[in-house]
Protein backbone atom coordinates (compact mmCIF):
# COMPACT_ATOMS: atom_id res chain seq x y z
CA UNK A 1 0.00 0.00 0.00
CA UNK A 2 1.09 3.75 -0.21
CA UNK A 3 2.55 3.95 3.03
CA UNK A 4 3.97 0.19 3.31
CA UNK A 5 7.11 1.65 2.73
CA UNK A 6 9.49 3.96 4.71
CA UNK A 7 10.96 6.01 1.50
CA UNK A 8 7.47 6.95 0.62
CA UNK A 9 6.67 8.04 4.85
CA UNK A 10 9.45 10.04 4.23
CA UNK A 11 8.02 12.16 1.15
CA UNK A 12 4.70 12.14 2.86
CA UNK A 13 6.00 13.82 5.61
CA UNK A 14 8.17 16.25 3.92
CA UNK A 15 5.33 17.62 2.20
CA UNK A 16 3.38 17.89 5.16
CA UNK A 17 5.78 19.74 7.15
CA UNK A 18 5.94 22.37 4.12
CA UNK A 19 2.68 22.40 3.91
CA UNK A 20 1.85 23.10 7.50
CA UNK A 21 4.74 25.96 7.14
CA UNK A 22 3.19 27.83 4.76
CA UNK A 23 -0.28 27.36 5.72
CA UNK A 24 -0.06 30.43 8.26
CA UNK A 25 -2.76 28.86 11.12
CA UNK A 26 0.21 28.03 13.71
CA UNK A 27 0.26 23.48 12.85
CA UNK A 28 3.89 23.63 13.79
CA UNK A 29 2.81 25.25 17.45
CA UNK A 30 0.05 23.04 17.79
CA UNK A 31 1.44 19.98 16.69
CA UNK A 32 3.11 20.01 20.02
CA UNK A 33 0.50 19.62 22.38
CA UNK A 34 -1.38 16.59 23.48
CA UNK A 35 -4.49 14.85 21.35
CA UNK A 36 -8.15 15.50 23.62
CA UNK A 37 -11.70 15.50 23.28
CA UNK A 38 -11.36 19.45 23.39
CA UNK A 39 -9.07 19.67 21.07
CA UNK A 40 -11.01 17.57 18.28
CA UNK A 41 -14.64 19.96 18.93
CA UNK A 42 -12.13 23.07 18.44
CA UNK A 43 -10.52 21.32 15.38
CA UNK A 44 -14.18 21.19 13.92
CA UNK A 45 -15.46 24.63 15.40
CA UNK A 46 -12.99 25.96 13.66
CA UNK A 47 -13.14 24.52 10.55
CA UNK A 48 -16.56 24.83 9.76
CA UNK A 49 -17.29 28.56 10.66
CA UNK A 50 -13.78 29.84 9.22
CA UNK A 51 -15.00 32.78 7.08
CA UNK A 52 -18.14 32.77 8.09
CA UNK A 53 -18.64 36.35 8.12
CA UNK A 54 -18.46 36.47 4.35
CA UNK A 55 -20.82 32.98 4.25
CA UNK A 56 -24.23 33.13 2.16
CA UNK A 57 -26.25 30.76 4.45
CA UNK A 58 -28.93 30.84 1.99
CA UNK A 59 -27.58 30.11 -1.11
CA UNK A 60 -29.89 27.99 -2.93
CA UNK A 61 -27.68 26.06 -5.49
CA UNK A 62 -27.07 22.66 -4.67
CA UNK A 63 -23.62 20.85 -3.73
CA UNK A 64 -22.93 20.34 -7.19
CA UNK A 65 -23.01 23.63 -7.60
CA UNK A 66 -21.31 24.56 -4.90
CA UNK A 67 -18.27 22.55 -4.60
CA UNK A 68 -17.78 22.42 -8.19
CA UNK A 69 -18.20 25.70 -10.04
CA UNK A 70 -16.21 26.18 -12.54
CA UNK A 71 -15.36 22.62 -13.82
CA UNK A 72 -14.48 22.94 -17.70
CA UNK A 73 -15.19 19.79 -19.77
CA UNK A 74 -11.92 19.05 -22.29
CA UNK A 75 -13.22 15.94 -23.29
CA UNK A 76 -15.71 13.77 -23.66
CA UNK A 77 -15.80 10.19 -26.16
CA UNK A 78 -17.13 6.88 -25.60
CA UNK A 79 -16.53 5.62 -21.50
CA UNK A 80 -14.41 8.43 -20.88
CA UNK A 81 -14.37 11.91 -19.72
CA UNK A 82 -11.89 14.72 -18.53
CA UNK A 83 -11.93 17.80 -16.72
CA UNK A 84 -9.95 21.35 -15.68
CA UNK A 85 -10.60 22.69 -12.07
CA UNK A 86 -9.13 25.44 -11.17
CA UNK A 87 -7.95 24.73 -7.19
CA UNK A 88 -8.77 28.04 -6.12
CA UNK A 89 -9.49 29.06 -2.57
CA UNK A 90 -13.03 27.87 -2.18
CA UNK A 91 -12.27 24.78 -2.58
CA UNK A 92 -9.20 24.21 -0.71
CA UNK A 93 -7.93 22.84 3.01
CA UNK A 94 -6.13 24.82 5.50
CA UNK A 95 -2.95 24.18 3.99
CA UNK A 96 -4.16 25.51 0.59
CA UNK A 97 -4.28 22.50 -1.26
CA UNK A 98 -7.25 20.61 -2.92
CA UNK A 99 -9.63 19.30 -0.10
CA UNK A 100 -9.99 15.88 0.53
CA UNK A 101 -13.75 15.87 0.40
CA UNK A 102 -13.88 18.01 -2.85
CA UNK A 103 -11.46 15.63 -4.84
CA UNK A 104 -13.99 13.02 -3.69
CA UNK A 105 -16.67 15.19 -4.96
CA UNK A 106 -14.81 15.23 -8.48
CA UNK A 107 -14.15 11.46 -8.78
CA UNK A 108 -17.99 11.39 -7.97
CA UNK A 109 -19.17 13.52 -10.36
CA UNK A 110 -17.10 13.48 -12.93
CA UNK A 111 -16.95 9.51 -13.59
CA UNK A 112 -20.99 9.70 -13.03
CA UNK A 113 -20.55 11.28 -16.61
CA UNK A 114 -18.11 9.31 -18.26
CA UNK A 115 -21.25 6.65 -17.16
CA UNK A 116 -23.91 8.69 -19.15
CA UNK A 117 -21.72 8.33 -22.31
CA UNK A 118 -22.17 4.73 -21.95
CA UNK A 119 -25.12 3.58 -19.87
CA UNK A 120 -29.35 4.97 -20.15
CA UNK A 121 -28.69 7.02 -16.75
CA UNK A 122 -25.63 7.96 -14.21
CA UNK A 123 -27.16 5.46 -11.70
CA UNK A 124 -26.78 5.94 -7.81
CA UNK A 125 -23.19 4.99 -5.49
CA UNK A 126 -22.70 2.29 -4.14
CA UNK A 127 -19.13 2.41 -3.04
CA UNK A 128 -15.75 5.45 -3.66
CA UNK A 129 -12.82 5.16 -2.49
CA UNK A 130 -9.93 7.36 -2.97
CA UNK A 131 -6.15 6.91 -2.71
CA UNK A 132 -4.20 10.20 -2.00
CA UNK A 133 -0.48 10.49 -3.14
CA UNK A 134 0.56 14.04 -3.09
CA UNK A 135 -0.95 17.48 -2.80
CA UNK A 136 -2.72 19.11 -5.52
CA UNK A 137 -1.72 23.08 -5.36
CA UNK A 138 -3.68 25.60 -5.06
CA UNK A 139 -3.77 28.88 -7.45
CA UNK A 140 -3.42 26.31 -10.35
CA UNK A 141 -5.92 24.01 -12.27
CA UNK A 142 -6.07 20.09 -11.46
CA UNK A 143 -7.02 17.89 -14.13
CA UNK A 144 -9.45 15.02 -13.75
CA UNK A 145 -9.94 11.87 -16.21
CA UNK A 146 -12.72 9.40 -15.41
CA UNK A 147 -12.38 6.28 -17.75
CA UNK A 148 -15.01 3.36 -17.35
CA UNK A 149 -13.62 0.06 -16.95
CA UNK A 150 -16.64 -2.00 -17.03
CA UNK A 151 -20.52 -1.10 -17.87
CA UNK A 152 -22.36 -4.25 -17.37
CA UNK A 153 -26.62 -4.63 -16.84
CA UNK A 154 -26.98 -3.25 -13.20
CA UNK A 155 -23.30 -2.30 -12.18
CA UNK A 156 -20.59 0.30 -13.82
CA UNK A 157 -17.09 0.53 -12.20
CA UNK A 158 -15.24 4.01 -13.02
CA UNK A 159 -10.91 4.90 -12.24
CA UNK A 160 -10.47 8.41 -11.83
CA UNK A 161 -6.96 10.17 -11.85
CA UNK A 162 -6.53 13.55 -10.42
CA UNK A 163 -3.69 15.23 -12.04
CA UNK A 164 -1.50 18.51 -11.40
CA UNK A 165 -2.33 20.23 -14.68
CA UNK A 166 1.15 21.92 -14.88
CA UNK A 167 3.66 18.83 -14.40
CA UNK A 168 0.96 16.00 -14.97
CA UNK A 169 1.73 14.62 -11.40
CA UNK A 170 -1.26 12.08 -9.91
CA UNK A 171 -1.99 13.36 -6.80
CA UNK A 172 -4.82 11.38 -6.70
CA UNK A 173 -7.01 8.28 -7.78
CA UNK A 174 -10.39 7.47 -7.21
CA UNK A 175 -12.88 3.86 -8.19
CA UNK A 176 -16.27 4.64 -7.94
CA UNK A 177 -18.77 1.90 -8.20
CA UNK A 178 -22.14 2.51 -9.63
CA UNK A 179 -25.68 1.02 -9.81
CA UNK A 180 -27.65 1.19 -13.20
CA UNK A 181 -31.11 0.18 -12.25
CA UNK A 182 -33.05 -0.52 -15.35
CA UNK A 183 -35.62 2.10 -16.99
CA UNK A 184 -38.58 1.39 -16.85
CA UNK A 185 -40.98 -0.20 -19.82
CA UNK A 186 -42.62 3.09 -21.49
CA UNK A 187 -45.13 0.75 -23.12
CA UNK A 188 -46.09 -0.82 -19.78
CA UNK A 189 -46.66 2.64 -18.17
CA UNK A 190 -48.78 3.91 -20.89
CA UNK A 191 -46.16 6.31 -21.94
CA UNK A 192 -46.45 8.01 -18.58
CA UNK A 193 -43.07 7.09 -17.14
CA UNK A 194 -41.07 9.55 -15.32
CA UNK A 195 -37.38 9.90 -16.11
CA UNK A 196 -35.08 9.10 -13.24
CA UNK A 197 -33.30 12.76 -11.75
CA UNK A 198 -29.63 11.69 -13.61
CA UNK A 199 -31.15 10.67 -17.38
CA UNK A 200 -29.81 13.01 -19.60
CA UNK A 201 -32.05 14.04 -22.52
CA UNK A 202 -30.08 11.94 -25.19
CA UNK A 203 -28.25 8.73 -23.18
CA UNK A 204 -24.97 6.66 -23.75
CA UNK A 205 -23.39 8.84 -25.61
CA UNK A 206 -20.51 11.30 -24.96
CA UNK A 207 -22.89 13.89 -25.58
CA UNK A 208 -25.05 13.10 -23.43
CA UNK A 209 -22.11 12.72 -20.44
CA UNK A 210 -21.41 16.58 -21.60
CA UNK A 211 -25.37 17.57 -21.13
CA UNK A 212 -25.54 15.94 -18.04
CA UNK A 213 -22.46 17.49 -16.34
CA UNK A 214 -22.81 20.95 -17.57
CA UNK A 215 -26.44 20.79 -16.32
CA UNK A 216 -25.25 19.58 -12.71
CA UNK A 217 -22.47 22.25 -12.32
CA UNK A 218 -24.51 24.97 -14.14
CA UNK A 219 -27.08 25.26 -12.39
CA UNK A 220 -27.06 28.27 -10.39
CA UNK A 221 -30.13 29.44 -8.77
CA UNK A 222 -30.61 32.83 -7.74
CA UNK A 223 -29.03 34.23 -4.83
CA UNK A 224 -26.15 31.78 -5.02
CA UNK A 225 -22.38 33.34 -4.87
CA UNK A 226 -19.64 31.61 -7.00
CA UNK A 227 -17.22 33.95 -5.64
CA UNK A 228 -17.33 33.12 -1.88
CA UNK A 229 -14.10 33.46 -0.01
CA UNK A 230 -14.40 30.87 2.68
CA UNK A 231 -12.65 26.96 1.99
CA UNK A 232 -14.18 23.70 1.23
CA UNK A 233 -15.15 23.04 4.74
CA UNK A 234 -17.25 25.90 5.22
CA UNK A 235 -19.04 25.42 1.92
CA UNK A 236 -19.52 21.92 2.39
CA UNK A 237 -20.02 21.48 6.47
CA UNK A 238 -21.76 25.26 7.23
CA UNK A 239 -24.45 24.19 9.96
CA UNK A 240 -22.93 21.21 11.19
CA UNK A 241 -23.61 21.40 15.32
CA UNK A 242 -24.25 19.17 18.56
CA UNK A 243 -20.56 18.73 18.42
CA UNK A 244 -19.20 16.20 21.04
CA UNK A 245 -16.06 14.33 21.92
CA UNK A 246 -14.94 11.58 24.04
CA UNK A 247 -11.76 9.97 23.49
CA UNK A 248 -11.56 7.88 20.56
CA UNK A 249 -14.84 9.63 19.21
CA UNK A 250 -16.61 12.40 17.80
CA UNK A 251 -20.43 12.80 17.16
CA UNK A 252 -21.87 15.81 15.57
CA UNK A 253 -25.64 16.47 13.43
CA UNK A 254 -25.62 17.89 9.89
CA UNK A 255 -28.93 19.21 8.60
CA UNK A 256 -29.69 18.53 4.83
CA UNK A 257 -30.63 20.96 3.34
CA UNK A 258 -30.69 22.03 -0.15
CA UNK A 259 -27.35 22.91 -0.66
CA UNK A 260 -25.58 19.51 0.74
CA UNK A 261 -28.05 17.65 -1.54
CA UNK A 262 -27.77 16.09 -5.33
CA UNK A 263 -30.27 15.83 -7.78
CA UNK A 264 -31.58 13.62 -6.01
CA UNK A 265 -32.88 15.83 -3.22
CA UNK A 266 -30.79 13.71 -0.58
CA UNK A 267 -27.41 14.50 0.98
CA UNK A 268 -24.95 14.26 -1.93
CA UNK A 269 -21.96 11.60 -1.94
CA UNK A 270 -19.02 14.50 -2.34
CA UNK A 271 -20.50 15.93 0.46
CA UNK A 272 -20.68 12.10 2.86
CA UNK A 273 -17.10 11.57 1.83
CA UNK A 274 -16.47 15.14 3.01
CA UNK A 275 -17.69 14.39 6.53
CA UNK A 276 -15.87 11.22 6.75
CA UNK A 277 -12.25 13.20 5.65
CA UNK A 278 -13.16 15.98 8.39
CA UNK A 279 -15.32 13.91 11.20
CA UNK A 280 -12.88 11.07 10.92
CA UNK A 281 -9.73 13.50 11.72
CA UNK A 282 -11.60 15.29 14.73
CA UNK A 283 -11.48 11.57 15.88
CA UNK A 284 -8.08 10.92 15.42
CA UNK A 285 -7.36 14.19 17.50
CA UNK A 286 -9.06 13.12 20.69
CA UNK A 287 -6.24 10.55 21.02
CA UNK A 288 -3.15 12.27 18.95
CA UNK A 289 -1.75 16.00 19.18
CA UNK A 290 -2.32 16.44 15.43
CA UNK A 291 -4.81 15.14 12.21
CA UNK A 292 -2.27 13.85 10.34
CA UNK A 293 -2.78 13.90 6.37
CA UNK A 294 -4.78 11.91 4.45
CA UNK A 295 -4.02 8.21 2.54
CA UNK A 296 -7.38 6.89 1.89
CA UNK A 297 -10.71 7.29 2.12
CA UNK A 298 -12.79 4.32 1.61
CA UNK A 299 -17.14 4.62 1.86
CA UNK A 300 -20.07 2.05 1.30
CA UNK A 301 -22.87 3.65 0.66
CA UNK A 302 -25.81 1.66 1.65
CA UNK A 303 -29.11 3.97 1.40
CA UNK A 304 -30.32 7.57 1.32
CA UNK A 305 -30.29 10.41 3.25
CA UNK A 306 -33.02 12.02 2.76
CA UNK A 307 -33.08 16.21 2.08
CA UNK A 308 -35.01 17.54 5.42
CA UNK A 309 -33.58 15.08 7.52
CA UNK A 310 -30.62 15.55 10.25
CA UNK A 311 -27.76 13.42 10.21
CA UNK A 312 -26.12 11.83 12.69
CA UNK A 313 -22.17 11.09 11.99
CA UNK A 314 -20.14 9.56 14.59
CA UNK A 315 -16.65 8.70 13.84
CA UNK A 316 -14.50 6.06 16.19
CA UNK A 317 -10.67 5.72 16.19
CA UNK A 318 -9.97 1.76 15.05
CA UNK A 319 -6.81 2.22 14.81
CA UNK A 320 -3.97 4.31 16.33
CA UNK A 321 -0.44 3.36 15.69
CA UNK A 322 3.13 5.30 15.07
CA UNK A 323 2.62 6.91 11.83
CA UNK A 324 -0.95 5.77 10.68
CA UNK A 325 -4.17 5.78 11.95
CA UNK A 326 -7.62 4.60 10.94
CA UNK A 327 -10.99 5.74 11.72
CA UNK A 328 -14.51 4.45 10.77
CA UNK A 329 -17.45 7.16 10.63
CA UNK A 330 -20.93 6.09 10.39
CA UNK A 331 -23.77 8.24 8.51
CA UNK A 332 -27.23 7.46 9.99
CA UNK A 333 -30.92 9.21 9.63
CA UNK A 334 -30.89 10.91 13.32
CA UNK A 335 -34.75 10.81 13.31
CA UNK A 336 -34.78 6.60 12.72
CA UNK A 337 -31.41 5.72 13.37
CA UNK A 338 -31.16 3.61 10.06
CA UNK A 339 -27.84 3.84 8.74
CA UNK A 340 -27.05 5.25 5.30
CA UNK A 341 -23.12 5.21 4.83
CA UNK A 342 -20.12 3.98 6.31
CA UNK A 343 -16.71 5.35 5.52
CA UNK A 344 -13.21 4.55 6.54
CA UNK A 345 -10.18 6.82 6.78
CA UNK A 346 -6.63 6.32 6.74
CA UNK A 347 -4.82 8.89 7.31
CA UNK A 348 -0.83 9.74 7.77
CA UNK A 349 0.97 10.92 11.26
CA UNK A 350 4.17 12.87 10.36
CA UNK A 351 5.30 12.97 14.16
CA UNK A 352 5.36 9.18 14.02
CA UNK A 353 8.77 9.15 12.37
CA UNK A 354 12.16 10.01 13.96
CA UNK A 355 13.12 12.47 11.43
CA UNK A 356 10.21 14.25 11.31
CA UNK A 357 10.13 14.47 15.46
CA UNK A 358 13.30 16.38 15.38
CA UNK A 359 12.13 18.82 13.42
CA UNK A 360 9.22 19.75 14.84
Amino acid sequence: MLWSTEHTLRELSDSYISLVSASGRGPLQGLRGMGSPARAVSFLTDLTSWHADTFRSDSTGDFDTTALHGLKITSSTTGRMVCDFPVDKRVQNRFGTLHGGCIATLVDDVSSGAIVSVAPHAGVSVHMSMNYFSPTPGGQDCEVDAHVTKAGRTLAFVDVEVRDKRTGKVTARGTHVKFIPPMPDPKASNGNTKRPPGTPKVAATPEAAEHFISDMINDVREGFQADATQNFEATALYGLRDITATRGQVVCMLPVKQRVQNRYNTLHGGCIATLVDVIGSAAIMTMNEHSGVSLQISIDYLSELPGGEECEATATVSHLGKSTATAVVDLRVKRTGRLAARGTHVKFLAGGLPHVRSRL
